[in-house]
């Protein structure tokens, strides 16, 4: 049995077998003045698993060395589980363990803190298996036929963690609420297998990444950290010459040697909220693209074409209207002028005396006579541009009634129906043509129901004219009554000042009966902005008119427009390339947080698993059993032997 033990160091093993002599030769002195408290503050039971196995890893020789740690002041019974043991022995000088039934019971003097060791060989099942699989040059070989070998070494260790379990474990999904999962794992095993490599007979190592390696001369030491679970395969390759090795040491400790940061599962929850919101904005934009699709499809674009043929009709009228209304401000300019003239010409004042005043009134009456009569001509200029725009407008009619009668008499002829279309075309523009002789004789707006005003026509400026005739004749009348009367000569001046008065309100306007009139050159002012804005519109959609003429493209662009956003709402050619749509983004947005949720379901239960599994491996604190109120510690160590030359 001490022969089991042999791997350890000799010169270590003394100095603790002399360290614990020395305690017990201390004990044993003043073990008499104890007083027995019956039970100890505090144990602590170390136990240490030592296997001694062939080169393949089959176990011989199991031992358990208990290292039992009493704290407090007095004697106590220590019984500690053994199950199965064999023989025990003390390694604690005065600490005499015995056999009783599955316990070893041991009575122990302390003061303060005491240390005992005992070892005794088991037959209990062991929980990690080892498995040693060697190769020179490719072809497994059986380790006694190694030694002395040359060669490629390769050999191969396969741990295999037997402490299975099955486990409920409690988390919290994805969607908040609590689940449960039945787990099945091995309680985590640490072990260390440490290849101890003679650097002079092996060359070329190869070694896994995750190996340790530590260089004392020639000697190469690789430690390999291996969980299995319950399963785990490494190796160490070689260049090697007469072929020894070491024997093998395998430390193998109940812990699990690292945890995920399961914390960003939080990092992923908030990540699968904001593609879900991503998602929503896509469905989003798919409604708003079917709503546009929609509308476009009901939209009537086949008069689009012949849009700007009508714009240049327009054109051309508000050219006409123009020049018409331009003429009209020049006319209303000259009557403006020439009653200027008139009011400069009335001065009250410069009647001194009666026949002073009684000549005055002779000029003012000839001034009205004149002034009736330049009215009265204005009237009969008006009369005579009355009746030549009623001629043109009789012969614009005759030329439309003939057009329209061309367009019926044509039209029952296929042959004939090139020349209906044009005499169509005609008639529209004599049509549109009479519109405006309309306006320009009745006055209204000249492009109909539009942002330009309504204009006057010339019968319209003739009656007003017509009525300032009559007036300024009556007014000559008067005058010759004034003058005729002498009596009443006293009151020209003032009726002179009335006479002025009612001339600067028909030349500038103002209030006549309580009513406000416009002037002369309110009138002229306004013709004369009439006919600027005409022009002006006129040269706007002359300019535009090239551009209009691409609306006969518009039902083919709106067409394409069509096209390209249905693509762009559920995938398909554009250009002749191939996109995805926003049904594909949105499908693949709900996939991705659907997988992002699963994910954290899988993250939290692999959390709650290693919680599980971290604290199986707290628990397994002991292999035989653990005296009660005991804290435990369990380590295991493996021996294999090595391959040595025979001499």
């Amino acid at each position: 049995m001490a022969r089991s033990l042999r791997f350890f160091s000799v010169a270590r093993r003394s100095a603790v077998i002399a360290s614990l002599a020395a305690v017990c030769i201390l004990s044993a002195a003043t073990a008499s003045s104890y007083v027995a408290s019956g039970v100890p503050e505090a144990i602590t039971d170390n136990e240490t698993v030592y296997i001694i196995a062939d080169a393949t890893g089959a176990p011989r020789t199991t031992v358990v060395v208990d290292w039992l740690q009493v704290e407090g002041s007095g004697r106590f019974t220590i019984a500690d589980p053994a199950p199965g043991i064999g023989a025990i022995e003390s390694l604690t000088d005065g600490f005499a363990p015995e056999r009783a039934g599955d316990d070893v019971i041991a009575t122990v003097d302390v003061d303060g803190n005491g240390d005992f060791f005992y070892r005794a060989e088991t037959d209990a099942e062991l929980p990690l298996e080892v498995e040693m699989v060697y190769f020179l040059d490719g072809q497994e070989t059986a380790p006694a036929d190694l030694a002395g070998k040359s060669g490629r070494l390769r050999i191969e260790i396969t741990l295999t963690n037997l402490l299975e379990r099955e486990d409920t474990v409690t988390y919290v999904g994805s969607d908040g609420l609590e689940r449960t999962s039945e787990v099945t794992y091995t309680v985590p095993l640490l072990c260390i297998p440490q290849f101890e490599i003679d650097g002079t007979r092996m060359t070329a190592i190869e070694a896994p990444a995750s190996a340790q390696l530590a260089i004392a001369g020639s000697t190469l030491t690789y430690a390999l950290p291996m969980v299995p679970s319950p399963e785990s395969t490494a190796f160490l390759e070689m260049d090697a010459r007469d072929i020894e090795l070491a024997p093998l040491i395998i430390s193998a400790f109940p812990k699990l040697p690292a945890s995920p940061d399961f914390s960003v599962a939080d990092d992923l929850l908030e990540l699968r909220d904001g593609l879900s919101d991503l998602r929503r904005l896509s469905e989003g934009q798919l409604q708003v693209l079917d709503g546009i699709t929609g509308g476009m499809s009901e939209m009537d674009l086949s008069g689009a074409a012949g849009a700007a043929d009508g714009i240049a009709a327009l054109t051309s009228g508000l050219g006409e209207l123009g020049d018409g209304a331009d003429g009209l401000a020049q006319l209303t300019a000259g009557q403006y002028l020439y009653l200027d003239g008139v009011i400069a010409g009335i001065d009250a004042s410069r009647f001194e005396s009666l026949g002073q005043l009684q000549a005055a009134i002779g000029q003012m009456r000839a001034a009205a006579s004149q002034l009736a009569t330049g009215t009265a001509g204005l009237v009969q200029l008006l009369d005579g541009q009355i009746a030549l725009a009623e001629g043109i407008r009789a012969s614009n009619a005759g030329l439309l009634a003939q057009a329209d009668g061309f367009v019926a008499s044509y039209s029952a002829d296929a042959t004939l129906a090139p020349a209906a279309a044009d005499f169509q075309t005609l008639a529209e523009g004599l049509g549109a043509q009479q519109h405006l002789l309309d306006v320009l004789l009745d006055g209204g707006d000249p492009d109909g129901s539009g942002p330009a005003p309504a204009m006057p026509g010339l019968r319209t400026t003739r009656s007003s004219l017509h009525g300032i005739a009559d007036g300024v004749a009556a007014l000559a009348d008067g005058l010759e009554q004034i003058e005729s009367q002498s009596a009443a000569l006293g009151a020209v001046p003032d009726a002179f000042l009335q006479l002025r008065q009612a001339l600067v309100v028909l030349r500038d306007g103002g209030t006549v009966s309580g009513q406000a009139l416009p002037g002369l050159g309110a009138t002229r002012d306004g013709l004369t902005g009439v006919a600027n804005g005409l022009s002006r519109a006129e040269a706007g959609l002359a300019g535009s008119a090239a551009e209009l003429a691409r609306l006969a493209e518009l039902p083919v662009m709106m067409a394409e427009l069509a096209d390209t956003l249905d693509a762009l709402a559920r995938g398909g050619a554009v250009r002749g390339q191939h996109l995805p749509g926003l049904t594909t983004t949105s499908g693949a947005l709900q996939q991705i947080t659907s997988n992002l949720g699963w994910g954290v379901d899988d993250m939290r239960e692999g959390e709650a698993l290693t919680e599980a599994m971290s604290a199986a491996a707290d628990a397994y604190t002991s292999f035989l059993g653990l005296p009660e109120g005991a804290d435990g510690h369990l380590s295991f160590l493996y021996k294999l032997d090595g391959v040595k030359t025979t001499d």
